[in-house]
């Protein structure tokens, strides 16, 4: 299954569009695409309108009744029809509603920057898993180089040696087995490649997006360049900028006008009208007197007292702020795990570069030797295999130290940690 996997990728690779056209940019070049042409974020901030819209709703007047009233019959003589128009006016709710649709609103807005927030976090991590890939296929051909050549010395020996032939197809096999380890690489390369683009996901023509930096191991790379601030000043950030918490503040607000609105159901609207009445000639005497009329009435709130309304909307209010404390208490647990973890990630950094550039050195070695016969073909296959799995586990826990990072922005709930204010602010 993991073959054909392989192959499926490798064929999707070589069936690219021939004019695609790949256009490499930075990490924050992909950020503004993304925030300005992702189709998904698009469709958020139209919410924003419909919030608008649901204001104007909200603050609507009752639309006037026509009513008429014409008499038939005997009953006639001495009464009047009436026509006319009734208005209805709904009272202390219309102001109240109206705040509660603002207070969403509000949310609303801070829901597009949330979202805003985590399609950064996205692209991020999207830019970095193409450095990852690049990384490991640059990993991929080297090892590819390596067993090239070493085939090579194992053709190039006397045939006549002891273990030419077990030497000859141990090196064959092996570079055979890294060629299958280099296409699953460029296949899992472009995958990430896609994911990078499904990302941004803005509308181009046969247009390719590409990290501008060619791997991780780029001496000059500035994406793993990160400092914070102490955490003392990562929490206070957190509890003042997060998003989510701004949301649950707008909801607290929504919920509060809902139930004062609830409670207002009980205060009776009122109809007030007037109109015009008249008589037939043949209703009797005083039939041609021009008239008119006025009215009024009240809804009374007796069959039903609204109660269910009211215990409704206060649970709903209390639950939202237990969930607002729940969340702030949650939140700066999660901000000290995240902060512990990314301390000692950024430590095991610094030691896997130490250790990589002495497993590098005793792989050039121990290759040295092998071609002049100082060691076995099976030892200098160990060598590569322990030097791989160091620049594996380097891989892996340099993408452990940016998930790390990039979780901690997440929870933050805020860019904050892009921007050289929260670093003015701890001094």
């Amino acid at each position: 299954m993991r073959a054909i996997v392989v192959v499926l990728a490798v064929i999707l690779i070589f069936s690219l569009p021939a004019g695609a056209n790949v256009v490499k940019v930075s990490l924050d070049g992909a950020i503004d695409l993304a925030l300005e042409n992702n189709l998904d974020l698009q469709a958020k901030r139209k919410e924003l309108d419909i919030a608008t819209a649901d204001i104007k709703i909200a603050n609507k007047l009752q639309n006037p009744q026509v009513q008429s009233n014409v008499l038939i019959g005997k009953i006639t003589t001495g009464n009047a029809s009436q026509a006319g128009i009734m208005f209805p006016v709904e009272t202390f709710k219309r102001g109240v509603r109206k705040k509660a649709a603002i207070a969403r609103k509000k949310a609303i807005e801070n829901q597009i920057r949330q979202t805003e927030h985590e399609l950064k976090i996205k692209v991020m991590r999207a830019y970095f898993d193409v450095l990852y890939y690049k990384s490991v296929e640059d990993i991929m051909i080297e090892r590819k180089n390596l067993f090239e050549d070493l085939r090579e010395i194992a053709f190039d020996k006397s045939k006549s040696g002891k273990n030419f032939k077990i030497d000859s197809l141990q090196a064959d096999i092996r570079y055979k087995k890294q060629l299958i380890e280099l296409n699953r690489s460029k296949a899992e390369l472009m995958n990430a490649q896609f994911e990078f683009n499904k990302t941004i996901n803005a509308l181009t023509d046969e247009k390719m997006y590409d990290t501008q930096e060619s791997s991780l191991f780029e001496d000059d790379l500035t994406i793993l360049d990160i400092q914070l601030p102490p955490y003392k000043t990562i929490e206070a950030a957190a509890l003042k900028y997060s998003y989510s918490l701004k949301i649950t503040d707008n909801n607290i607000e929504q919920y509060n006008q809902e139930y004062v609105l609830a409670r207002r159901q009980r205060i009776p609207n009122i109809m007030i009208g007037g109109g015009f009445a008249w008589q037939t000639k043949y209703q009797g005497e005083g039939s041609n007197w021009p008239g008119a009329f006025v009215g009024g009435g009240f809804d009374l709130p007796v069959l039903y007292s609204y109660r269910p309304d009211i215990d409704k909307a206060a649970t709903i209010l209390k639950k939202t702020k237990m969930d607002k404390i729940s969340f702030e208490n949650k939140l700066k647990i999660t901000l000290k795990q995240n902060y512990n973890n990314f301390k000692y990630a950024r430590q095991n950094m610094d030691y896997y570069k130490d250790i990589l550039k002495e497993s590098d050195e005793i792989l050039k070695t121990s290759t040295d030797l092998y071609k002049t016969g100082g060691i076995s073909l099976i030892n200098l296959i160990w060598t590569e295999n322990n030097h791989q799995a160091i620049l594996n586990e380097y891989l892996t826990a340099m993408e452990f130290y940016y998930g790390v990072y990039l979780n901690m922005m997440h929870n933050i709930g805020h860019d904050i940690l892009l921007e050289e204010d929260i670093f003015e602010d701890e001094n």
